[in-house]
Order: C-alpha cells, then sequence, then structure tokens
C-alpha cells in the first residue's frame, strides 16, 4: 500500500550528549556535522536510486501495488495529529520540536508546491506520454 504517510521521506538523525558536544573542539564538531550530512545524503541518494529498480522487482514478482483511499489517509492523519497533541501535552521537549518542524514544513510544502510538485508532474505527464 502506498504512500507512506507516515514516512513522506527517510532522514537520518544523530543524537550527542549536549555537555560532550560543547566541549568538543569547534573543529570536531564541524567534522561530525559534516560527516552527519554526509551519511543522510548518501542515504537518501541509494534510497531514491534503488526503490525504482526495487519497485520494479516486487511487481515482476506478482506484488500488486495498491494506494491507500483518501478515508484511510485522513484517518490516519487525524489519529496521528491525536497522538502528537498528546505528546506535546505531556512532553515540553517533543513540543518545542513538534513546533519547529511544523513551522518547517508549512514553509517546505509552500516551495514544494511551486517547485519540486510542479515539475516533478510535468514529468510524470511525460513519462506517461512515452517522452521519457
Amino acid at each position: 500500500y502506498y504512500p507512506a504517510w507516515w514516512e513522506g521521506g527517510p532522514a537520518m538523525h544523530a543524537f550527542f550528549n549536549l555537555e560532550k558536544w560543547n566541549s568538543l573542539p569547534k573543529s570536531y564538531q564541524q567534522m561530525l556535522t559534516d560527516a552527519c550530512a554526509a551519511a543522510n545524503m548518501s542515504m537518501l541518494a541509494n534510497y531514491d536510486a534503488q526503490n525504482a529498480v526495487a519497485l520494479r522487482k516486487l511487481v515482476s514478482e506478482g506484488a500488486v501495488l495498491k494506494a491507500f483511499s483518501r478515508e484511510i489517509m485522513d484517518v490516519c492523519y487525524k489519529a496521528a495529529m491525536e497522538t502528537y497533541a498528546d505528546l506535546s501535552a505531556k512532553s515540553p521537549a517533543f513540543k518545542k520540536i513538534y513546533d519547529h518542524q511544523q513551522a518547517f514544513k508549512k514553509d517546505a510544502y509552500l516551495w514544494a508546491q511551486i517547485a519540486e510538485y510542479s515539475y516533478d508532474t510535468y514529468m510524470m505527464t511525460q513519462q506517461r506520454a512515452g517522452a521519457l
């Protein structure tokens, strides 16, 4: 079933003890920051590159792809929002992170509608028309 409503896209996370982090020389902090960014981008590139191949293999071996209905997506979304509200009420740390994430997503989705969504939609129509 698709889309994966629980994960719009993969992302890696690294957690560090703040006291230990702060005790590192700035150059080491930058090396860790760069290494984490590189690992995340490498994982995302592999994810994007290998999923189409894996999808073709699954379908060629008999897997049937089915889309979640809008109704199911709406119920899952509502349940997720209720869970996030509950977690936010119980955990100030979760609320702080979640609120920042939500603010970022509002801006990111605005940009994605203008750039990626429009371009990707156009290119998908070209693919369906046999131009790719």
